[in-house]
């Protein structure tokens, strides 16, 4: 099959992309409106961008009326990023149902949080890993327009069970539901970790 773009409509295109750029790693945000109301929702079309600061990119896409995540952040500029473990994932995939902005889904949900460190927000207890964020930077890509959030991240937290002997993330320690296309997920459990060597370039063809 070859398809032109232009010929196809927006719910068309994004069905591919979701399909066809897979497994997606989650982000499970946590804001708090300026009422206090916590609000808890799923986003993968997310990913790291820079360790130095660490900045983080989560694309919000165009809803009428604006997504709680997104006027949140516009309104206090603080989030908790969490990657959360495979024991949680069907409140991960609850939480990005159309909860009204006056409902906290944390509570609907019975999570359980515990005061960040930096941020307003709460991060959740039971969370692999949180990032406590500040809105560093919003961009506006495709009509109607997507928000490209840039989110650097101030402090971090990780359950000690998926810590290395060195103290950073064990690949074989960490995994976390991922999503796929439609409403389909990987759970996170039973991945096949394959451990490589690093690459060998010829003497004469690596960069001096």
């Amino acid at each position: 099959m070859s398809i032109d773009l232009s010929q196809i409509d927006r719910r068309a295109a994004y069905r591919w992309l979701i399909g066809c750029v897979v497994p997606r790693p989650i982000a499970w945000i946590t804001t708090q409106s300026a009422a206090g109301v916590v609000n808890l929702a799923p986003f993968s079309f997310f990913n790291g961008v820079t360790a130095s600061p660490m900045v983080l990119s989560v694309a919000i896409a165009h809803r009428d009326p604006i997504k709680d995540t997104l006027r949140n952040l516009r309104a206090t500029r603080e989030a908790v990023v969490h990657i959360a473990p495979p024991a949680l994932l069907a409140d991960v995939h609850q939480s990005g149902g159309d909860y009204a902005a006056s409902v906290s889904e944390v509570g609907e949900l019975g999570l359980k949080t515990v005061p960040s460190t930096v941020v307003r927000p709460p991060r959740l207890a039971d969370a692999q890993v949180a990032f406590e964020c500040r809105l560093l930077q919003e961009i506006p890509v495709g009509d109607p327009a997507t928000t490209l959030c840039l989110l650097e991240v101030i402090h971090l937290h990780a359950a000690e069970g998926i810590l290395a002997a060195d103290g950073f993330p064990d690949p074989h320690k960490h995994s976390a539901p991922a999503r796929l296309g439609n409403r389909s997920y990987l759970d996170g459990n039973g991945w096949t970790v394959v451990d490589q060597a690093v690459q060998v370039v010829p003497e004469g063809k690596r960069i001096s």
